[in-house]
């Protein structure tokens, strides 16, 4: 991959292009963890999620040339394509086992998952990912003292109980408190530019 960054429309504008496999698996990195979370919380059976998301992937390829940035980010239109394979995976499930008459409660609960309750899962799933990819950038630029100081406090730890479990004073636990928040703030900033 080249180290210019690229924004992520033009990442998606090359994905467009069948034949640009490292643009599809730049696409596939970037994605593949928010799109197994939201799986896996919204009650896809462990050994169905690589396929459902493989399906999710397919639908996204197929699709992906009527993508228009002005009528929607990228993560909501992702989202619509998540929202309706795992609608289907379940009504085609849910109609399976009716014929069979072995449904269950919650097999028919979630066949009818309703539109808020997926975008409600969607987005908390989304700010946990973007999270915790920007705390995965932070942490390479940060070592130590100064991350175990901001986990600490994301913990709820005071800065004096900081102080005495890393053996710093307490000027020092809010200076590094301080630049790790302000870095964290604008990877999740980044994040958000480049995946959105």
């Amino acid at each position: 991959m080249s180290s210019q960054l690229q924004t992520q429309y033009s990442l998606l504008q090359r994905a467009v292009d069948l034949k640009d496999n490292e643009a599809w698996e730049i696409v596939f990195d970037k994605y593949r963890h928010f799109i197994f979370g939201v799986l896996k919380h919204l009650g896809v059976p462990t050994n169905d999620i690589e396929d459902l998301a493989q399906q999710v992937l397919s639908a996204l390829t197929q699709s992906l040339p009527n993508y228009d940035r002005n009528k929607a980010k990228f993560r909501v239109w992702l989202s619509t394509i998540i929202r309706n394979k795992t609608n289907s995976y379940f009504r085609k499930h849910y109609n399976r086992q009716r014929s069979l008459n072995q449904l269950t409660n919650e097999n028919h609960l979630r066949a009818y998952v309703s539109v808020p309750e997926i975008e409600k899962i969607i987005e908390k799933k989304w700010a946990i990912y973007i999270a915790s990819q920007a705390m995965y950038r932070v942490r390479k630029v940060f070592r130590g003292k100064a991350i175990e100081v901001f986990e600490l406090n994301l913990n709820g730890y005071s800065a004096s109980c900081i102080a005495k479990k890393t053996q710093l004073t307490v000027a020092t636990v809010y200076t590094l408190k301080k630049r790790v928040k302000k870095r964290f703030y604008l990877e999740i900033r980044q994040l958000a530019f480049e995946l959105e």
